[in-house]
């Protein structure tokens, strides 16, 4: 009598003979409960009769016939043309091809060989009883004639100790396989002897001369080296066929999870337990690159799990990685796990992926809403989910998670409305990664397409991806998800209409700054860079550039820059380099101002309005949103000496000139540097410069020394340009005055030991008025800088000699010295009065020689 599960299973043939079925399906087409259906498909799979596809739904199908090669993961993968080659090794007539097997220690040579030989017998192309005989040259390196004995035989009396005729392994392997590994250790005579025998089915033992041994052996080698630099070239001629087994590491990342989940499950099987591998555990495993390869990834995990086992022997489930590893997230790994070597049929995915571009594509063509792009991405899911492991999508939902709660919500402030289903979805759809030859697929039209929809929602996606995979593959692969994770967030996120940076020296100061701003106003407004201590401006810019290029059509709308210290000048003008658009830069940011601006680019205020509002910090911060110096009619003031001195000279100038301008102050290496570093333009609202040494420059600016000023050409040059700019002669003249004042005081503070400088200026102002009114003459600033530093010490001087009679003799001759004198004692005689002293003829004569030229 049929069975009732035999019975399940001719329903499954009959009506489903190549597709995959679910379990729902086949319980109502037998019209049997779900839960008892379950029961009856179990079995057949542990029977072998049915294939399993892991999922929501499982899925179910009539499994093939297995073959030998089915036992290696990645034989659909990354070892299809592998197996390809072996099995042509094993048909073609008549006694197949001798195969040779190259790849680095631990990569399964010796596994692919044994299967090689089960395959041949499965085919039965060999006898079911052959042999499969192994030897590893390596084990006889240092001894050649052993080796070749035990590889050919001998003959009685062959050497000392040959008693008898004793046949060698080769003989052994007659009619069936013989496996020779680390091949290269093979001497020269030893490979000889092979090739004789490849050719002529025949050699001869050690010792026998006469009668040759004929064999029907075929051969497979396997070797670590490069076979040039060990192997005779008449030896590698005659293996026609060579395949390269690759290092772990280079294997696909399903495989290397599959190859994982294979050791820990052959473990379980061996102390019947059942694992919690927590998925730090597995990862780590999965970027293994020690040089023992897959034998070195399972010594890792036998260690792990005797090292699990010995702390909790007497539990029937044992975990691997401590529980905060995984935060609850394990891989369950027990004697019945599926190994989920999910590598077949890959064309077919692909081809589908292909199509869902294309369908994509379409789409944003066409403008359509995001609605239509999200069921696109829904019915391709549905469509693959046969696809579904468990495993991958569970660490791949993991760092998912994490991402969005770190990356996008703690960072820029998106919070996501997803429910557990929606994120299982997404890491199902980002799994998918890891089943397609992705270079079969052109995805650049569809990621271009998206750069221009979504510029600000793709450039968060892809930091978000950069958590998941490091692998810029991956990131350009899995574009098309971003619709189902910001469908509810990207018409908010692209509202935006400016782009916003925060720089910040420190390891997050800029990052916290942007958390705050960005979760205050609960969306993407500023990007943020934390900085070295020592980086430069070069570097800083390069953040920047490389930011604003992602930024695609919104950086025209207007650049917004907070930043910590720095020349301010100087970070607007590298950045107006690589971008046209408007742009406002704020110096000392803080959480305040970068708040205040964010809230204004989020209610898309009017660059004009938040620059405005931005200056309201400027006294404490800084501002600029102008390109050049400065963006009103301004005079450079900057003195060697340093700032103190120029802020003096920018004093006189407010307090003299019409204020038509805006006085600047520079340190003076700054204003080498800003010389060197821009074009004329940057300086075209700038009259001219003010310094007290002379700068050489190929700008067409004025420059003018201070000191030039007090004579008389250089003056004439200063009053001009003033003059031209719309400045009022008499406050040029008061301006002077105001200079010479304060050079003279300047001059004499530290020579005068009673006088008070600001006091006996005015003193000797008025003297000076008075001779140049007297004799209807102007003296230039230098001569007037002079008479004014004498005639303060000269004050002194009399003061202190006041009751000293000791003056040199001295005549006054012709006209022009006798009214001088006679005009000095009545100009004198007010100071003669104030400080009871009397100038003498001597100190009177000195002031003629300083003046002769002028009367």
């Amino acid at each position: 009598m049929t069975k009732s599960v035999d019975k399940i299973f001719e329903l499954i043939q009959e009506k489903y003979v190549n597709d995959w079925v679910d379990t729902k399906s086949i319980a109502d087409a037998a019209g049997l409960s779900r839960n008892v259906i379950s029961i009856y498909l179990s079995q057949l799979y542990k029977e072998g009769k049915l294939s399993k596809k892991n999922g929501r739904p499982v899925l179910w199908k009539i499994a093939k016939n297995n073959t030998p090669f089915q036992n290696l993961i990645g034989h659909s993968g990354s070892l299809r043309d592998i197996v390809k080659k072996c099995r042509e090794s094993i048909v073609y007539p008549p006694k197949g091809f001798p195969l040779i097997i190259t790849g680095p220690s631990g990569v399964g040579k010796s596994f692919l060989a044994k299967n090689i030989y089960n395959e041949a017998k499965r085919m039965k192309v060999i006898d079911e009883d052959a042999k499969f005989v192994t030897l590893n040259a390596a084990d006889y390196a240092n001894n050649p004639e052993l080796l070749s004995s035990v590889l050919f035989g001998y003959k009685k009396g062959a050497f000392t100790g040959a008693n008898e005729d004793t046949l060698g392994l080769i003989d052994q392997a007659d009619n069936g396989y013989f496996f020779l590994d680390e091949v290269h250790r093979l001497p020269k005579e030893s490979q000889e002897k092979l090739f004789s025998l490849l050719d002529l089915g025949e050699f001869y033992p050690l010792g026998e001369n006469e009668n040759a041994h004929k064999v029907n052996v075929r051969f497979i080698f396997a070797t670590t080296e490069n076979l040039d630099n060990f192997l005779l070239k008449t030896f590698v001629r005659r293996v026609p066929l060579h395949v390269s087994l690759p290092a772990f590491k280079d294997r696909p990342l399903t495989e290397r999870l599959a190859l994982i989940t294979n050791a820990f499950k052959e473990e379980a099987k061996r102390i019947d337990r059942r694992f919690y591998v927590s998925n730090k555990v597995i990862e780590g495993l999965t970027k293994n690159n020690a040089s023992g390869n897959i034998g070195a990834m399972e010594n890792q995990v036998k260690l792990l799990c005797a090292s699990a086992y010995t702390e909790n022997s007497q539990d029937k489930e044992i975990y691997i990685g401590s529980k905060s590893d995984g935060k609850g997230n394990y891989l369950v790994i027990d004697k019945e796990s599926d190994i989920n070597d999910r590598t077949t049929d890959i064309d077919n995915e692909t081809n589908l992926i292909d199509e869902l571009h294309r369908a994509l594509k379409e789409s944003t063509s066409k403008k359509d809403t995001i609605f239509n792009q999200i069921l696109l991405l829904m019915k391709f899911l549905r469509k693959l989910n046969y696809l579904m492991d468990e495993n991958l999508v569970k660490s791949i939902k993991y760092k998912l998670k994490k991402g969005i709660s770190t990356t996008l919500s703690k960072r820029y402030g998106i919070k996501l409305q997803l429910s557990d289903a929606d994120i299982e979805q997404i890491s199902f759809g980002l799994s998918l990664y890891y089943f397609t030859d992705y270079r079969k697929i052109n995805m650049s039209e569809l990621n271009n397409d998206f750069e221009e929809l979504y510029p600000r929602t793709m450039y968060v996606y892809k930091q978000l991806l950069s958590q998941i995979s490091d692998d810029k593959s991956f990131k350009e692969f899995n574009i098309p998800w971003l619709v189902l994770l910001f469908k509810d967030k990207i018409q908010q996120i692209e509202s935006i209409q400016y782009t916003g940076i925060i720089l910040a020296h420190g390891d997050s100061t800029a990052t916290s700054i942007q958390s705050v701003v960005n979760n205050l106003c609960g969306n993407y407004i500023f990007e943020a860079f934390d900085m070295p201590i020592d980086v430069s401006i070069r570097e800083i810019n390069n953040y920047v550039q490389k930011y604003i290029r992602q930024q695609k059509d919104h950086d025209h709308k207007g650049i917004f820059v907070l930043f910590d210290m720095g020349s301010l000048t100087q970070m607007f003008s590298e950045i107006k380099k690589y971008s046209n658009c408007e742009l406002l830069v704020i110096n000392n940011v803080t959480t305040a101002t970068a708040l205040d601006v964010g809230i204004r680019i989020q209610r898309n205020d009017g660059f004009k309005e938040v620059t405005q509002a931005a200056n309201k910090f400027g006294q404490a911060c800084g501002t600029q949103y102008y390109e050049g110096l400065s963006d009103k009619s301004n005079i450079v003031v900057s003195c060697m000496s340093g700032v103190g001195l120029s802020e003096e000279i920018k004093r006189m100038m407010l307090e003299s000139l019409s204020n038509k301008f805006e006085i600047i102050t520079m340190d003076y290496k700054d204003l080498k540097q800003t010389l060197e570093n821009h074009k004329q333009k940057f300086f075209d609202k700038t009259k001219f410069v003010v310094t007290t040494t002379d700068i050489d420059t190929n700008l067409d600016i004025d420059i003018i020394n201070i000191y030039d000023i007090m004579e008389k050409d250089g003056y004439a040059k200063f009053e001009k340009l003033l003059l031209n700019s719309g400045e009022q002669k008499p406050n040029i003249e008061s301006l002077m005055n105001k200079m010479l004042k304060f050079f003279t005081i300047e001059g004499i503070k530290d020579r005068l030991q009673f006088l008070n400088p600001d006091v006996v200026i005015d003193e000797v102002q008025l003297i000076t008025q008075r001779y140049q009114e007297y004799y209807d003459i102007s003296l230039d600033g230098k001569t007037k800088l002079n008479l004014y530093m004498h005639l303060s010490l000269m004050i002194e001087r009399m003061l202190v000699n006041s009751h000293k009679q000791e003056n040199p003799s001295v005549s006054f001759e012709g006209d022009k010295e006798k009214e001088f004198y006679s005009v000095s004692k009545t100009i004198f005689k007010g100071i003669e009065l104030k400080y009871n002293f009397e100038v003498n003829d001597y100190e009177i004569s000195l002031m003629y020689q300083l003046l002769h030229f002028y009367i």
